[in-house]
């Protein structure tokens, strides 16, 4: 009976149960092979030689914790001549200290349950459980496919500050279907060197390429996908935009007394905020500050007018029409940022324009990804193992960022 049920509950097979040893919570259950054979040739003409004896934890009989003890022989085979170890065929691994049939128990409690709670009850170490999640997301996105993808995002995000030096990680994604391409390490063209290998393997036909509008990025798009149609994303395009604002904020501060800089005071967001998402009250506060701060109620009104642009142009004629006449008028208010900022825009006409060319492509998606990323840096405190981090990255498509997690 013993036998069957650690075949049926366990997955042991090949073992003969011998006898159990009950201590507190925990069952030692202890078991022999009950044939031995050269694992090289199969031949049971074998020599074997006592080495050691193992427990490993097994998944466990309702509220006791199972350890199975098995003795580990070395073989001489006399028909190969070959010398070699016993391996446990229910081990994923030779010097794995849990049973398959427990690293499956608790990776399918994992997308449930934090790493430490899972530790806790079943009581296995942090870095066992780790181990195992990390070798299935490695065999899992050993090989991503690129040969379909159509439509690529590409985004730096901000990870942390270590050593006085800021750390970034640019990562790739299918905008089609959302799954991860690529992370690679910092920004810029020098992490992508990797993704620009891939491709080239792949013989991918990329369309379009969302980013935002860093010449580094511009360059490696161009140099790697010369076909592709760029598009830089309306979202930062607006960012710009708002940073404009903060900019000429901070200048009007400084010129201001302090009677006037109360006026500004705790008033950052009001002038960042979209206009239709402020009250009443809030749309008369601002209409009031911008009368009496003209240049940042200019920059201000320039930029809800370029919000207008992109929400009612139905097509490239139309933006770009609108967008020449928006850096016309831009220009005329001579405020200096106002006059960047125009200038930006018709420097990087034909990539702001490729948002209407493709059909208002976005890279929304990614901006929300690098939230999800930073939900999955908080759970963890951070991420000592970089390699397990980009990972769970690729893996983060498919975990929900509830409560629960």
């Amino acid at each position: 009976m013993s036998t069957s049920l650690m075949y049926h509950t366990q997955q042991v097979q090949g073992f003969q149960h011998k006898s159990y040893f009950y201590l507190n919570t925990r069952v030692l259950e202890s078991i022999t092979r009950k044939d031995h054979r050269c694992p090289n040739c199969c031949s049971s003409d074998i020599k074997k030689i006592y080495l050691r004896t193992r427990n490993i934890q097994g998944v466990p009989y309702g509220l006791k914790k199972v350890y199975f003890e098995v003795d580990i022989h070395k073989y001489y085979c006399y028909k190969c001549k070959v010398t070699s170890t016993e391996n446990l065929p229910f081990l994923s691994y030779p010097k794995a200290r849990l049973t398959k049939a427990m690293e499956r128990t608790l990776m399918e409690l994992r997308p449930h349950m934090c790493i430490s709670a899972i530790s806790k009850y079943f009581d296995v170490d942090w870095h066992i459980i780790k181990n195992c999640e990390k070798k299935i997301l490695k065999k899992k996105y050993k090989h991503i496919r690129l040969k379909d993808v159509r439509i690529i995002g590409l985004d730096e995000i901000y990870i942390s500050k270590k050593k006085n030096s800021v750390q970034y990680i640019t990562v790739v994604r299918d905008l089609e279907s959302g799954s991860v391409l690529y992370v690679g390490e910092g920004k810029g063209s020098d992490a992508l060197i990797k993704f620009s290998q891939s491709l080239k393997k792949s013989k991918c036909n990329i369309e379009a390429i969302a980013m935002d509008m860093s010449k580094a990025y511009i360059s490696w798009a161009k140099k790697n996908l010369p076909d592709a149609d760029i598009v830089f994303d309306h979202f930062h395009v607006i960012k710009l935009m708002n940073d404009k604002i903060d900019q000429v904020r901070r200048r009007t501060l400084k010129k201001l007394d302090d009677t006037q800089k109360e006026l500004l005071k705790n008033n950052r967001f009001l002038f960042l905020s979209n206009i239709e998402n402020l009250d009443d009250k809030g749309k008369d506060k601002l209409e009031y500050l911008r009368n009496i701060f003209k240049d940042l109620g200019d920059v201000n009104i320039k930029k809800e007018e370029l919000r207008s642009i992109y929400a009612n142009a139905d097509n490239e004629f139309d933006a770009e029409t609108l967008l020449n006449e928006w850096c016309i008028t831009s220009k005329n208010t001579g405020v200096n940022e106002l006059l960047k900022m125009a200038k930006t825009i018709e420097n990087h006409m034909d990539g702001i324009l490729a948002f209407w060319r493709n059909n208002r492509l976005t890279n929304a998606h990614m901006e929300g990804f690098n939230n999800k990323i930073g939900w999955l840096t908080r759970q963890a405190y951070g991420y000592r193992d970089r390699e397990y981090f980009y990972l769970k990255i690729f893996d983060l498509p498919n975990l929900k960022t509830s409560k629960e997690l």
